[in-house]
Order: C-alpha cells, then structure tokens, then sequence
C-alpha cells in the first residue's frame, strides 16, 4: 500500500506542475492539511493518504467535509461506462447518472486494489450521501482537465 501511496502522490505532483500557479503548490498528506490548504488555493490536488484507503475514497471525504459544491476525479477513461470500455467494446458511456445510479453502478462486485469500477463503492456511498457533482474525465488529457477546470465544456 504505501508504494501505492507514493506513487499517487507523484503523479499529484505532477499535476500541480501542470497546474502551475493555479494549485496549492504541494500535495497535503491528510484530508485536514487538504483543507486548509483550500483556503488559500482554489485547487488542491491530493494523492493517497493512508493504507486501505482508495483515493477515490480520499477525494470523496474531502469533498464532503470542505463543502466543495464539485468534485473532479481524474482516471484512465473519459466518463463513467456501461462496463469497462477497455474490456467490453460495447460498453456505453453515459453522459449524467444520479448518485443513486453511481451506487448501483459500483456496488455490483467486491472491490480490490486495481477494479476496473469508476470509484470504489465507499467513494460512491460519499459522494452519494453529500449529493456531490462529480465530472469524471481522463486525467492523461490536459487539455480536458484544463477546460473543466475553467468550467467550460469537455468531452
């Protein structure tokens, strides 16, 4: 878990580079010094932050406990599917889901290290449980993240 840990908390830093001003410069290693960091910066990127615990799971309580009226998580396909559109060519993808159907979505199997789910069920109970507005982009397109940032349009 902790290479895991670090690993995400690498490619937080390189996101804040990419950010470049624009984000609190370095990556907070709880939820608590999160907050506080938003304070002072309207974007913080965070990483892992203890063992047994999913980012997803990490960007979902931070959300809720800073009262963020959005939520972005970055991953490696561009929305929320059917089924894995890597795996299943015919998998769909679907434009707006409630919170309730992001449950269902989720909740179909148990959830380990490397599921190919969206977010793990404890992050969808989350964001379900604060009605919180989640984008899911691909977080390997910049030029999207940059546009939802900025809260234009995106694909």
């Amino acid at each position: 878990d902790r290479v895991g840990i670090d690993a995400t908390r690498l490619n937080a830093r390189l996101l804040i580079s990419a950010l470049g001003g624009t984000a609190f410069p370095d990556v907070p290693p709880t939820v608590d010094d999160a907050l506080a960091a938003a304070r002072s910066h309207p974007i913080v990127v965070m990483g892992g932050t203890v063992p047994g615990q999913t980012t997803d799971t990490v960007s979902a309580e931070l959300a809720e406990m800073g009262g963020a009226e959005e939520l972005m998580i970055l991953t490696n396909v561009n929305g929320v599917y059917t089924a894995d559109p890597r795996r299943d060519p015919g998998a769909e993808r679907l434009e707006r889901i409630t919170t309730s159907q992001l449950v269902d979505i989720v909740s179909g199997g148990p959830y380990k290290a490397g599921s190919t789910a969206i977010v793990d069920p404890v992050a969808a109970g989350i964001i379900h449980r604060g009605r919180i507005t989640t984008k899911v982009l691909d977080g390997r397109d910049l030029d999207q993240v940059s546009a939802a940032l900025a809260g234009g349009d995106f694909d």
